[in-house]
């Protein structure tokens, strides 16, 4: 092998492995980067995924989420049938309740018999007399029913002591008809309660009186016209006397 003069042959073929390193080296380096940047696009693209997904997820937990919010409002809407009040049933209930408070009571016979007391109080007595000038017993009779029953009794006491049915005088009840004998003559008047009757005396005028032992031994008769349980009355043709 020949070598050229100064030493220059061998030196140049050697120096040719430094170059073909460094080009095998920039390849390699370049060839890496590719391959990294390759990489780096996939793993930019799975994080989008990822990220998609995980709004994905968190789009879902957000609709499950407002799907629990149960909106309680239509609880107390009126179509529901739990808090609705156009339920006939319950209209029914409601209105009768409402009805039922509105009615007053009914009044007894000795509240009646006593409204007519206070109307007539303090009216004289006198025979024959029949308005608030003066009135006798039979008279005051025939006006308390009339006015306070719609009933039309005869005129006089004798007449009067035969209607209704005879009751026992442990039994009287109010608006029961009274028959005494005071001083020969007859006397009737109404009962206000097993203690009291409504009349007009001759000395007091339109009274009330108990039964004392002045009246007790003069009550000769009871009358019941009344039916006290249904507070109804019967009608009796008027007639004059």
């Amino acid at each position: 092998m020949d070598f050229p003069q100064g030493g220059q042959g061998p030196r140049r073929e050697f120096s040719a492995l430094p170059k073909f390193a460094l080009f095998f080296f920039v390849l390699c380096f370049l060839g890496g980067c590719s391959l990294k940047h390759m990489d780096s696009t996939s793993d930019v693209s799975a994080a989008i995924r990822d990220s998609s997904a995980y709004s994905d997820v968190c789009r879902n937990e957000a609709d499950f989420v407002r799907h629990r919010e149960f909106d309680y409002s239509i609880l107390f809407s009126r179509d529901n049938d739990y808090f609705s009040t156009s339920d006939s049933e319950y209209s029914a209930d409601s209105s009768s309740v409402t009805d039922t408070d509105e009615i007053e009571p009914v009044p007894s016979i000795g509240d009646i018999v006593l409204a007519q007391y206070e109307d007539w109080r303090g009216v004289r007595y006198r025979f024959g007399g029949t308005d608030y000038r003066g009135v006798d017993c039979s008279a005051l009779v025939q006006a308390v029913f009339k006015d306070a029953f719609e009933m039309d009794l005869p005129r006089t006491s004798s007449e009067q002591a035969k209607l209704g049915q005879p009751v026992p005088r442990d039994q009287i009840q109010p608006g029961d008809l009274l028959y005494f004998i005071d001083r020969g003559r007859r006397h009737v008047g109404v009962a206000v309660n097993e203690h009291e009757f409504l009349h007009a005396s001759r000395k007091k005028g339109v009274t009330l009186s108990k039964f004392d032992n002045y009246w007790n031994p003069r009550l000769k008769r009871v009358r019941r016209i009344l039916d006290g349980e249904e507070q109804q009355v019967a009608a009796f043709p008027r007639s004059g006397g």
